[in-house]
């Protein structure tokens, strides 16, 4: 049976493929992942090449892929916390030199493993172009910029406003800066390879198996799905977004729901009047940041300028497309690249991300460190979801490692308020970051945060 969608979406459309087995009966296993995205396949991943004769098995309740992973953008960027200067400011200097590091090997990582396994996800290493379109924002960039030169990374290059416009042909760029960690993929066809990668290696992945219940069973755990059980001596709870679902972690994290846009292939005299003639991904400065990159075949992937969280933190199909946003983000394209504005789309999708009140992905154990999760990557996950693979190997297998001890791993981690408190809050901070974003355009802002919106932000989502 076909997972429910509410919108056409592009990679999952590109990337078909016929889902693999239903779990059926009792199965016992060494590890039980939950969860067929990028956290969970990098888990298991990491753990067979690490113990090649463990027994573990990857649950995911649709189709591999299904959710952020196989939605997403397509950037392995080193992204953490709502900027590198934030990072740095809340966790000090070696906490997020060692966070920003970590992430960073991520990305040069899934570029070998992509690779060594022939996994043909049209993978790019062409660096990330941070754009500024005002004063603002390129204060934000310098703040990133002054927090690199202080942390020792490398990497890091000034624009000037002639040498951004000299990479993209735009009129809105005020300078910006390059960043050579960055990738960027078919995020579809990652998943999906990687799934047969770790199937490969032992795995056994099982799809359209929800899982309906996580429970002590003696020394061990027992995961139930609506075919069977599968019996494990620990358990990976690899849902991101879903997890504001279960019971164990549902005040930890709101879904917040994004959305892309995709036009049609360029014509090559198009992509002349826009001098982008690499595979760097692009992103600007705003609170609700506009990102975009090119595909293989030619189109621009045009995302964010807005995010909704719904009510009671709602995850259904319905909300996969928002003709609202969809507007909204061919207006802010056009005013982009007005060379382009004969350009259509002809895609247009959306999905849940899961968001954490620091703004950190949230690493941990539960039960003894018998059940362990990975999920919240605030709208980043594709680097940081292989480094917690890394880390939910080293957890599985019990050892402290470099990784076990990053910024966001074991971290203590505030709570989202009950509803109704967390969808009123979260609606009124939606509110003031686009209002901020306003005022950054018509030049009435420094681009500095202020205090109180980003306490209501850490506090509400």
């Amino acid at each position: 049976m076909a997972p429910t969608l509410g919108s056409s979406i592009y990679w999952l459309e590109t990337a078909r493929r016929d889902p693999g087995p239903s779990l059926a009966g009792r199965l016992e296993v060494d590890v039980a992942v939950v969860g067929g995205g990028y956290t969970g396949l990098w888990t298991a991943y990491h753990l067979l090449l690490e113990e090649p004769a463990l027994r573990v098995a990857v649950l995911e309740q649709e189709t591999i892929g299904f959710g952020a992973s196989g939605r997403n953008g397509g950037f392995a960027m080193t992204l953490l916390d709502m900027s590198l200067a934030h990072l740095r400011r809340n966790h000090g200097d070696e906490r997020a030199r060692a966070a920003h590091r970590a992430v960073a090997d991520s990305v040069d990582e899934i570029g070998e493993a992509v690779e060594r396994h022939a996994i043909e996800c049209e993978w790019r290493h062409g660096g990330l172009l941070v754009v500024a379109t005002n004063a603002g924002q390129q204060r934000r960039i310098d703040d990133d910029l002054d927090a690199a030169e202080a942390l020792g990374l490398d990497g890091f290059t000034r624009l000037s406003a002639d040498d951004a416009q000299a990479r993209v042909h735009s009129p809105t760029y005020h300078g910006g800066l390059h960043e050579t960690h960055c990738g960027v993929l078919h995020p579809a066809k990652l998943a999906v390879g990687l799934a047969d990668v770790v199937a490969g290696l032992g795995a056994q992945v099982f799809e359209q198996t929800g899982v309906t219940d996580i429970e002590e069973s003696g020394s061990r755990l027992r995961v139930a799905t609506a075919g069977g059980e599968v019996v494990a001596d620990q358990v990976v709870l690899a849902t991101n977004a879903w997890a504001a679902e279960s019971e164990r972690l549902g005040r930890r994290i709101v879904p917040l729901y994004t959305y892309i846009a995709l036009t049609e292939p360029l014509t090559d005299a198009q992509w002349d009047d826009v001098g982008w003639d690499d595979h760097c991904g692009i992103e600007d400065k705003r609170n609700y940041v506009h990102y975009y990159r090119r595909t293989l075949d030619g189109r621009i992937l045009w995302g964010g300028s807005d995010g909704i969280i719904y009510p009671r933190g709602a995850i259904a199909a319905r909300h996969d497309r928002n003709d609202e946003v969809f507007a909204g983000l061919q207006r802010t394209f056009r005013r982009t690249f007005p060379q382009l504005d004969r350009v259509r789309f002809t895609h247009h999708w959306g999905g849940p991300v899961g968001i954490t009140v620091s703004f950190l992905p949230l690493f941990g154990s539960l039960l003894d460190g018998r059940l362990h999760y990975g999920v919240g990557y605030n709208g980043h996950g594709v680097a940081p979801s292989h480094t917690g693979g890394k880390v939910l190997r080293d957890k599985v297998l019990g050892r402290r490692s470099e990784l076990t001890e990053l910024c966001f791993v074991d971290a203590v981690e505030p709570t989202f308020p009950p509803e109704p408190l967390r969808f009123v809050g979260a609606a009124l901070t939606r509110r003031a970051l686009l209002r901020q974003d306003a005022q950054l355009d018509a030049g009435r802002s420094t681009g500095e945060m202020d205090p109180l919106l980003l306490r209501a932000m850490k506090q509400l989502g």
